[in-house]
């Protein structure tokens, strides 16, 4: 497992992540909504693997389901926030005004496609020589499916990604006006953030791909899972930090709530990350 001195960090920044999430969901917006939900699941997948389990037979069934649930739920919800993030930029103002309905079904599908995908691990028995359980078709079907989301993120978001760099230059090639100009930079900035939150997850799909994929041979395996807890905690935490660089208005909320109460305080600061009309994409 972890070691102790990371783990005694992941527990800092997951204090950290806490906070920024907590302060995204105070803000009443519907694609900030989908941020949240995402940096819950990431604060699930730290519980769900860094901390020790007791690694009797059931529970380590739990927590392969457990973590797993975790890491699919974390790659759908990154996997909206990263189409959020596409259309943020590809349309001016269009992630302000995201349809409800369609946000909630996000939310219900984010939490319930992981569960179906596990659900054969319900049935697991243990194999009669007392080690791991069967069928093993079961982990079968659940590595084929958890491997398709994987995959389908890294080859999406490489498309996305691409199309909005696309859209970024002809943007730039087109601005001569102060004002394009600067919506050119918030541009580049949210272009920015996107981009390094997708490579920091792709990461992890990547390494999940590769685990399920090599199954039949050890030392990639092993050599995976020892660095799974490094780039689980890369993908898990490159978004709030990402945020509190570039979002001046965050830090000024997380500094206003530092040096007083926020209880009782009948206003709040409104933060929006991937509002174009407001100052908050800013050095």
């Amino acid at each position: 497992m972890m070691d102790p001195k990371l783990a005694l960090v992941g527990g800092g920044l997951l204090i950290v992540a806490l906070i920024f999430y907590f302060a995204l969901v105070r803000r009443e917006n519907q694609p900030v909504t989908l941020l949240a939900a995402s940096g819950v699941y990431g604060i699930l997948c730290i519980l769900g693997y860094d901390f020790k389990w007791n690694w009797d037979l059931p529970t380590s069934v739990i927590q392969r389901a457990l973590s797993s649930i975790t890491a699919i739920g974390h790659t759908i919800a990154k996997y909206f926030v990263c189409l959020n993030r596409y259309f943020a930029i590809r349309h001016y103002n269009l992630s302000d005004n995201w349809n409800r309905s369609t946000v909630v079904l996000m939310l219900v599908a984010q939490f319930v496609i992981p569960i179906l995908v596990v659900i054969p691990l319900a049935f697991a028995q243990p194999n009669a020589n007392g080690i791991g359980w069967g069928p093993s078709y079961l982990l079968t079907i659940v590595q084929s499916l958890s491997a398709v989301i994987y995959g389908s993120y890294v080859i999406v978001g490489s498309i996305l990604t691409a199309m909005s760099a696309k859209h970024l230059r002809s943007l730039m090639h087109s601005a001569s006006e102060k004002n394009k100009t600067m919506a050119v930079r918030q541009e580049i900035l949210i272009l920015f953030y996107s981009i390094v939150l997708f490579i920091s997850h792709s990461l992890k799909c990547i390494q999940q791909i590769l685990f399920i994929a090599m199954a039949n041979v050890p030392e990639v395996q092993a050599t995976s899972l020892m660095l799974y807890p490094y780039i689980n905690e890369l993908a898990v935490f490159t978004s709030p930090i990402m945020m509190l660089l570039i979002s001046s208005k965050l830090r000024r909320l997380l500094w206003s709530w530092y040096t007083r109460p926020c209880f009782g305080r009948k206003k709040s600061i409104t933060v929006n990350p991937f509002s174009k009309t407001q100052d908050t994409i800013r050095f």
